[in-house]
């Protein structure tokens, strides 16, 4: 009969551990990836109109990171006109939860499908037509986070099986 796999032995059990450590957070920053996705959609009741740009540019802004040291960010902007119930209405918004970027060239690839007089579909809550947006959802930073999660955890969780098989095969 073998002797039950003993940390006590080795340190690779350490190593285990910590990649199951590692792994459990990968999910866990999945997980919030997921529930980010999940709130930069729109909801399903809000209806459909048609609108028309009225102005689109990138907007440069200045942050301050957690240290103190200011960074250029991006803003991609647009105007458009939209008609609901007899009244017209203007927005802003390109999608819920829109970030600004760190990159123009990113910022403008967002809008470059959106000179003035495009014809555009507008998407507005019913229960209050002054809240529009011309996106349904602004996907990348949730996605981001889901898939680098999951990467982060399938890979670990892979080094860390393997791992536990050689040090049971080295014991028996």
């Amino acid at each position: 009969m073998s002797e039950p796999a003993s940390c006590a032995k080795s340190s690779p059990c350490l190593l285990i551990y910590f990649m199951l450590a590692i792994s459990l957070g990968g999910f866990v920053y999945a997980a919030l990836g997921w529930m980010g996705l999940q709130e930069a959609q729109i909801p399903k009741d809000w209806q459909e109109t048609p609108g028309q740009i009225l102005e689109s540019h990138v907007e440069a802004l200045t942050q301050t990171k957690a240290n103190g040291t200011p960074i250029e960010m991006f803003q991609p902007h647009v105007r458009y006109r939209y008609e609901v119930d007899g009244r017209f209405l203007i927005g802003d918004q390109l999608s819920l939860h829109h970030p600004a970027r760190t990159l123009r060239g990113v910022a403008e690839t967002e809008i470059e499908d959106l000179p003035q007089g495009t014809n555009v579909t507008v998407h507005y809550n019913p229960a209050a037509p002054d809240q529009a947006v011309l996106r349904k959802a602004d996907t990348i930073g949730p996605m981001q986070a889901l898939s680098a999660g999951l990467v982060i955890a399938l890979t670990t969780l892979s080094i860390a099986i393997v791992s536990m098989r050689r040090k049971k095969q080295k014991t028996s």
